[in-house]
């Protein structure tokens, strides 16, 4: 029996996942999985943003939401994040896609032939869709997603207190993201109108860029975090419609 994570650690009553870690490399990245009453119908993992962790508060709710609908739901902190193990200074596209890429493995073993389902808040939606590149979901959910990390180097070379990220400005040249966004079909993207860390103007273009079937939430007024709880709720319940599209009944 693994152990249970205590809900009341994130603020969440009501919201119970297991402990669940992932291999990678020589690290074992800390994980939650979130189990349906029954039988699973598929797998969904999970991917946080920059700097946030595996207890972000939507993307719990999101996992204990998929859980609801029958999916093993796995949410986890990438090298150097939250309890996971490993230097944030050297954290890149490249090693994020690897890191999401074991959790797919880890979750897969629970159910080889269900079908995959990938999520990614911010800097995890880019990882996803690099991901997917490789291993490609039934279907994709991205939320507050940068596509174009040339007006964003700013941030990237002044840390402003974080760890300087040297090793993502080296990699990210290595990454054709329009060219993965044009092979990467059933996305869901969900972006803020007046997010103040991506332009809103970065999830537009993708969506143009994206093959079809694909979806595009904008939400009014709404920032890169999606502070407010009507904009988490519609965000929430457009891509839970979205995923159940492309995922059949038991």
């Amino acid at each position: 029996m693994h152990p249970f994570y205590s809900p009341e650690q994130i603020g969440l009553p009501m919201i119970q996942a297991e402990v669940f870690n992932v291999p990678h490399a020589e690290l074992e990245l800390a994980g939650r999985l979130h189990r349906p009453q029954g039988g699973a119908r598929a797998l969904a993992v999970i991917s946080h943003g920059l700097e946030s962790s595996k207890d972000s508060a939507k993307l719990t709710r999101l996992a204990a939401s998929l859980a609801d609908l029958g999916y093993l739901a796995l949410r986890f902190d990438h090298a150097g994040c939250g309890d996971s193990p490993g230097d944030m200074s050297r954290t890149s596209l490249t090693s994020r896609r690897d890191e999401f890429l074991s959790a797919v493995k880890a979750l897969r073993a629970l159910g080889p032939d269900l079908p995959l389902v990938y999520m990614g808040s911010s800097f995890g939606g880019t990882v996803a869709a690099l991901a997917g590149d490789i291993e490609p979901p039934v279907c994709s959910l991205h939320w507050s997603t940068p596509w174009d990390f040339e007006p964003l180097q700013e941030l990237v070379h002044d840390p402003q207190g974080r760890p300087t990220l040297r090793e993502m400005v080296r990699d990210i040249y290595y990454h054709d993201i329009e060219a993965v966004l044009a092979r990467t079909a059933r996305a869901f993207l969900v972006h803020g109108e007046k997010d103040e860390v991506v332009p809103v103007e970065q999830a537009v273009r993708a969506h143009q860029i994206l093959p079809e079937p694909k979806g595009l939430l904008v939400l009014p007024g709404a920032d890169h975090r999606l502070s407010k709880p009507e904009d988490q709720h519609q965000a929430l319940t457009s891509s839970l419609a979205w995923v159940e599209q492309f995922v059949k009944p038991v």
